[in-house]
């Protein structure tokens, strides 16, 4: 493993870091061309294991596992309107078990995600404060639920179809 610089034909930088037989592997920064970077670790010229994607005004978008250039394992993934997901992740998608906040720090969802999307049980908050806690499908409310009012009272207790009550 050597430690070296790799520049673009303009003398500005585009990797520094570690590198074996001329790959990206070890610890690096990689500076993309809208000025946005990632710090972390690589493997075979991917990011692997331990990485933070910032954007060019030195604003976090992700943090956490990668595997294979992809987001996987676990990590938080900062949205431009300043929501933010802390969870699971697989093949660059939120899967598994997660939670999603408004950008104030208040819960918006926590659940099951399937391939990106809300699946199986969880729970969504309402800016209101009301909130639904039963299953989902397809990002939707699904099968059975519950609907309460912030000061936990039942709104709505039954089956739910495409996010309708029935």
């Amino acid at each position: 493993m050597v430690k070296g610089i790799l520049y673009d034909k303009n003398n500005n930088i585009i990797y520094d870091g570690e590198f074996v037989d001329d790959k990206f592997e070890g610890n690096g920064k990689l500076i993309y061309d809208d000025g946005g970077y990632y710090i972390g670790q690589w493997l075979n010229n991917k990011k692997y294991g331990k990485g933070i994607i910032y954007d060019k005004d030195n604003n976090i978008i992700y943090d956490g596992d990668f595997v294979d250039d992809k987001f996987e394992g676990n990590g938080k993934y900062i949205y431009e309107d300043g929501d933010y997901y802390i969870g699971q992740w697989l093949n660059d998608q939120k899967h598994g078990k997660g939670i999603l906040y408004y950008k104030n720090g208040n819960i918006k969802y926590d659940g099951e995600i399937v391939n990106g999307k809300a699946e199986g049980n969880g729970k969504y908050i309402y800016e209101s404060g009301n909130y639904y806690i039963g299953e989902w499908k397809d990002d939707l409310s699904h099968g059975k639920g519950i609907i309460y009012y912030s000061n936990g009272n039942i709104i709505y207790d039954g089956n739910f179809i495409n996010g309708m009550p029935i």
